[in-house]
């Protein structure tokens, strides 16, 4: 194998690279938008809802069938978050929020009493944070099994991110039952309901070993030239 030959190819394409990355468009910031990257309602990302109801004894849940399963999805460049806003937690990951949890109906409660959800199990690197109504927004909530998170009682969308997605799908579990409205302790006579949460993701693309050292090798070369000229 020609390795001047390849060094050489390899520096062609860093300066491609950087001369296109000059002429591009400057960063935009964005919001993020329930269906990931920039897609909303009206692009086909429709919301999901996790429709809870209560009869006076049980908490059930409806997961809404007709909703596709949500795809995680990046911004795309030149969008970008801006890093003074609470939803910068979700830089460089592929997220959605579509799934809602929502009243199906009236739900009257007892005294002292809250709908909590309690985390079972999330696959590794799907993260989840809180949007409003829920406050603060964009605060990580289920980090571990076993974490519990109060229920508001109105549609809430919470959203879901992972950074360098390494699998197509990603599914998370969840408890929802009735408990005291401080502690979160499970009240004895009710009865609950389990939930998993889907989600589709494209996986990353990682360069082979040998192209990744040689762009960085033809990276520093570049800047050494330019500190020598």
């Amino acid at each position: 194998m020609n390795h001047t030959l390849t060094f050489n190819w390899m520096m062609g394409f860093v300066i491609a690279a950087m001369a296109l990355g000059a002429g591009q468009a400057q960063a935009a910031y964005v919001i993020p938008m329930i269906g990931g990257a920039q897609l909303g309602p009206m692009d086909g990302t429709p919301m999901k809802h996790l429709d809870i109801s209560f009869d006076g004894t049980n908490l059930s849940v409806h997961v809404d069938d007709m909703v596709p399963t949500p795809l995680l999805r990046p911004l795309e460049s030149p969008d970008e978050f801006d890093p003074a806003e609470p939803w910068a937690v979700l830089t460089d990951k592929a997220y959605n929020y579509q799934y809602g949890w929502n009243p199906a109906g009236f739900i009257t409660l007892p005294s002292n009493s809250a709908i909590w959800v309690q985390r079972l199990s999330q696959d590794s690197g799907l993260e989840s944070y809180q949007r409003p109504p829920a406050s603060p927004p964009y605060a990580s909530i289920f980090a571990s099994d076993g974490d519990i998170w109060q229920w508001s009682g109105s549609m809430t969308h919470n959203v879901y991110a992972v950074l360098n997605p390494t699998q197509s799908v990603y599914s998370a579990s969840y408890r929802v039952y009735l408990g005291d409205s401080v502690t979160g302790v499970a009240l004895d006579g009710y009865g609950s309901d389990d939930v998993t949460l889907l989600f589709n993701a494209t996986v990353s693309a990682v360069p082979e070993p040998g192209t990744a050292m040689m762009l960085t090798l033809a990276g520093a070369a570049m800047l050494r030239r330019r500190r020598t000229a």
